[in-house]
């Protein structure tokens, strides 16, 4: 299964970030509430967001005015739209909080410094392995698959995300999330996997 990794970032580059974020004094602290933004549609960003608590979605509103969601982070994660960082231009989506988060803000310039260039490689690395899993992911399975593979091997996006953020990232209505977790669920009482 090419997208088994999907969303796991390697537990050496994550305990490297957070000593990054605990050896700098300088790096703000910031809280943020439910559905504050963080970075605007637009804008260029200048921080990468290190999660120590809650959880930030990044979203594009497109033409139509519809919010649609592009990528979820968890605790213990980095958000970094990585395009935007690589080609220094304005942010193609928004970054939001879904719920109250305790972020620390790192200068994304502070990752351009020598002694932070092989991490700067890990993450850039992580981010083309995540991307080629999560086009498996989205191109290889069916909704229900995928709904399957998030329910079985990342229950903290089920249990963490709500219905509606869940469906918009999976490209269905919320009812139609709804049917297929009925269905699914059905299923699963006769049988004991999807």
């Amino acid at each position: 299964m090419p997208f088994h990794k999907l969303g796991q970032l390697c537990e050496a580059t994550k305990n490297e970030l957070l000593t990054l974020t605990q050896q700098n004094p300088t790096f703000d602290t910031k809280c943020y509430s439910r559905n504050e933004i963080l970075l605007q549609q637009g804008q260029v960003q200048r921080h990468g967001f290190f999660i120590h608590s809650g959880k930030l979605v990044s979203s594009v509103v497109n033409e139509t005015g519809e919010l649609r969601h592009k990528e979820f982070y968890f605790a213990g994660e980095l958000c970094i739209l990585f395009a935007e960082w690589i080609q220094k231009s304005p942010s193609f989506y928004q970054i939001s909080a879904l719920d109250d988060a305790k972020i620390v803000l790192v200068p994304l310039a502070e990752l351009e410094q020598d002694n932070l260039r092989a991490l700067k490689l890990k993450l850039l690395e992580q981010q083309l392995l995540f991307k080629e899993a999560k086009e498996a992911f989205l191109l290889l399975n069916t909704l229900e698959q995928r709904y399957c593979f998030l329910r079985d091997e990342r229950p903290h996006w089920i249990n963490g995300l709500a219905n509606y953020d869940l469906a918009n990232y999976l490209g269905v209505t919320p009812q139609g999330l709804s049917r297929l977790k009925s269905r699914v669920n059905k299923a699963q009482s006769t049988t004991t996997k999807c």
